[in-house]
């Protein structure tokens, strides 16, 4: 095993290439409109106070209110009117939001403001989702992919039990962009099998940008961005933390996750935080059987400390994910005749079935991710900021095949990613704000043993200017970019130089232009235009050889050329607060040139077992669709949210559906909120019902056009319906409170396969799983 290890962050400066573009520092503005809870109309000269920078403004005439110039941070918003009692807020500010606020007349609503208060609201034209509160602490225990379905239009690639990752509207893996902190997430994500090394744990916000307005992230965000956000470093002194708990039933999956954060009183400007999570579990149960060698254990921490005064700031993070993965023996078939029999009955064979252990054997992964940033910015006068983000990754992968010490039958690989941005953020000049920036990456590969990935460099640039303009009635909000890359492979090879491997050299322009409307101060429509593009991923273009954790035979396509899309949404938000949510995006997407993985009815007999041959293509293609999502509180106690995700996606190349998209997706909760008890506070029973159609969109064999499976190597498996139920409250002893969540999803272990899982070949999806959470936030010394 390979250790993780620090090195000098000066060879980094040295290998400037491309890194996706960092939010922006210091030119954030929040708004909304205050209004009169009772009547509902629009309050003027309401007073908004942000606590810890002191701004004051008044809102205007029509309830409207701005403020300007803000760092991404912990806020505290106080607002009052005459005749209305006050108000505050605990905001947590990561970009441009948009708050409505109810000044209530009596102490009961000022309670039920206190508990139910609405959220903040990104300003963007861009369909913008995101977890956060309780949304994000219903998730915790689970890994980045599977917490991330909880956003409409999200999905998640599976491979088994323990791997996900996530799915944006029918795109994955090298076209969906995760930043980690701010840094792009620079891992052996190859393909849909690698899954991002992110702790969730870390996060205080989740944000899934879909589609086209993605792009200021980086050119080839085709699919969308995550961004994981952890919570701003304190800036009110005083020690405090979180301890996190859970638990889980089917596998005995045990999570545990601690932060310790001080802002230090004796120096004005200085905060620390320590993280650290453990989470360890063994063989998955479905309703009928064990899944024999599908244990994890997960072993990461983080520190961060930062120094920030009025006109600069330091910020120093270092993370490291570290992860053991078993992976279904059942999956690693000795021969082609069992990996037939497999398939054709529907179950795995009995040897790979025998029960429960926490015991990780062959096949299996060790997987470490190791993630250093420094981030500075100085005040650049009444200009803006510029700022400047520095970074190191190393990535260490190690996959052992089943029941063989030899070298060919295991595989290390050694990922290192150096990167670079400087940024100017400028502040309002005629209305406008925006972000001009040059950005780099430097990445080297190498492997021993077993070939799959090649040994190469890469070589990334960036240049980018984003623009944004709203009115200051609130009523238009504008907003484009532009960006040009360059992404170069060279210098791949096998160690023993039998394999020739072509250099790849591509850089193009993209360019996005966003329109929003308020058409009311509750219902307002967004238009997103864009052009993206993205170089062939270095799995696309060079995979040869057993794919470990799909247990498949990938052929890449040297000759593969980039892929254009031209994308447009339409995204419809009506808001009457906590009564009624209702949001609609529409989306149409053309492809020049999509790459994915084709399935083939062919086996590769190998020393390591048989496994399913398949190869990278491309074609034209257009993906169309919808998410929507409603909340209606119809009683003052209840509320039902309805989900919908519907997509269809078409090979113009065969003129046929193109193969493994998400079906059609459908999820119903309904909430009961009993109120305040005794001891009790924040108080939820959920039932929810979530229904996935069967994929019936798949290409027809030309060979046999009768055969359900058509290019796939069996049919997409069946409809299935999952029933969860889940209870949550706040419980205080004197000062302390603790929260608990306990449910169990697939209440009824109803049997099923997804069509999203690469293992739906081999085993079901897991059963009833019942689980335990237990948030305690810890407060030490006296409350400043």
């Amino acid at each position: 095993m390979r250790h993780l290890r620090l090195r000098t962050l000066l060879c980094g400066l040295l290998a400037l290439a491309w890194a996706a573009p960092a939010a922006a520092q210091c030119t954030i503005r929040i708004g909304g409109v205050v209004t009169d809870s009772e009547t509902k109309l629009p309050l003027a000269a309401a007073t908004i106070v942000l606590k810890e920078t002191g701004q004051t403004v008044k809102s205007d005439e029509k309830g409207n209110y701005h403020i300007d110039g803000l760092c991404p941070g912990n806020y505290t918003l106080h607002v009052s009117h005459i005749g209305c009692l006050p108000v505050e807020l605990a905001w947590q500010v990561s970009g441009d939001e948009r708050r409505n606020i109810a000044l209530p007349h009596s102490i009961t609503q000022l309670q039920e403001v206190a508990v139910t208060g609405h959220a903040a609201k990104e300003v963007t034209t861009a369909a913008v989702e995101s977890l956060s509160g309780r949304d994000l602490d219903r998730t915790r225990g689970l890994n980045l992919g599977e917490a991330l379905k909880r956003v409409n239009g999200v999905t998640a690639m599976t491979t088994g039990p323990n791997v996900a990752k996530p799915v944006i509207n029918g795109l994955h893996s090298n076209r969906v962009i995760i930043l980690n902190n701010g840094i792009r997430q620079e891992g052996q994500q190859w393909g849909s099998e690698h899954a991002p090394e992110v702790d969730p744990f870390l996060a205080n916000k989740m944000v899934v940008v879909k589609g086209a307005g993605a792009l200021r992230y980086g050119g080839d965000a085709i699919g969308g961005v995550v961004l994981v956000e952890p919570r701003a470093l304190p800036v009110k002194p005083g020690l405090a933390g979180e301890v996190n708990l859970a638990g889980f039933s089917n596998n005995r999956l045990g999570a545990v996750s601690a932060i310790i954060e001080q802002q230090v009183p004796a120096i004005p400007g200085l905060s620390w935080r320590l993280q650290g999570t453990l989470r360890k579990g063994g063989n998955t149960r479905t309703p009928d059987y064990w899944l024999d060698n599908t244990g994890v254990e997960e072993y990461n921490f983080s520190a961060a400390a930062g120094y920030k005064r009025k006109n600069y700031g330091l910020e120093l993070f270092y993370s490291q994910f570290n992860t053991n993965l078993a992976v279904f023996e059942g999956s690693h078939i000795g021969n082609s005749t069992d990996l037939d029999q497999v398939i054709q009955q529907g179950k795995p064979l009995p040897e790979y079935t025998e029960g429960f252990s926490y015991k990780i054997q062959r096949p299996s992964q060790h997987i470490e991710h190791e993630l250093f940033k420094i981030k500075a910015f100085v005040n650049t006068g009444n200009a803006g900021k510029l700022n400047l983000v520095l970074a190191r990754q190393f990535n260490y992968r190690e996959e052992l095949d089943h029941n063989s010490v030899l070298a060919v039958n295991r595989m290390a690989l050694n990922l290192t990613t150096w990167s670079g941005e400087l940024l100017w953020d400028h502040r309002s000049w005629k209305g406008l704000r925006g972000t001009i920036g040059a950005s780099g990456m430097y990445q080297e590969n190498s492997y021993k043993h077993r070939l799959f990935i090649p040994n190469y460099q890469l070589r990334q640039y960036g240049l980018f200017w984003s623009e944004k303009w709203e009115s200051r009635d609130n009523k238009w909000l504008l907003e484009g970019g532009v960006r040009y890359d360059n992404k170069a492979y060279s210098n791949i090879s096998d160690n023993p130089g039998n394999l020739h491997f072509p250099g790849s050299d591509n850089s193009s322009f993209s360019g996005s232009l966003g329109a929003q409307f308020r058409i009311t101060d509750n219902f307002h429509a967004s238009l997103n235009a864009a052009r993206a593009w993205r170089a062939p991923g270095v799995n696309e273009l060079y995979a040869h050889g057993l794919h470990h954790g799909t247990a498949i035979m990938e052929q890449g396509d040297p000759n593969l050329l980039p892929e254009a899309a031209n994308k447009f949404n339409l995204a419809l938000h009506y808001d009457l607060g906590e009564k009624l949510e209702a949001d609609v995006n529409l989306y149409y997407n053309r492809f020049s040139n999509f790459i994915f993985l084709q399935p083939t009815d062919s086996n590769v007999v190998s020393a390591r077992g048989s496994f399913p041959w398949m190869y990278y293509r491309q074609a034209d293609a257009t993906t169309k669709g919808f998410d929507a999502q409603l909340r209606y509180r119809f009683l003052p106690k209840w509320q039902l949210t309805t989900k919908a995700s519907v997509l269809r996606a078409w090979n113009e190349s065969i003129n046929d559906w193109l193969i493994n998209m998400p079906s059609d997706r459908f999820e119903h909760e309904l909430s009961f909120f009993p109120g305040n008890l005794k001891g009790l506070k924040e108080n939820y029973i959920a039932l929810s019902l979530q229904n996935v159609t069967k994929q019936t969109r798949i290409p027809v064999d030309p060979a046999n056009p009768k055969d359900p499976s058509g290019q796939d190597r069996i049919p997409p498996p069946d409809a299935y319906n999952l029933v969860s139920l889940e209870a949550g409250s706040t419980v205080h002893f004197g000062r302390q409170p603790l929260s608990v969540i306990i449910g169990a999803s697939n209440l009824l272990n109803t049997r099923y396969r997804d069509y999203m899982n690469l293992f739906r070949y081999y085993a079901d999806e897991p059963g009833t799983n019942v689980y335990l959470k237990l948030k305690l936030p810890l407060q030490f010394g006296k409350k400043s």
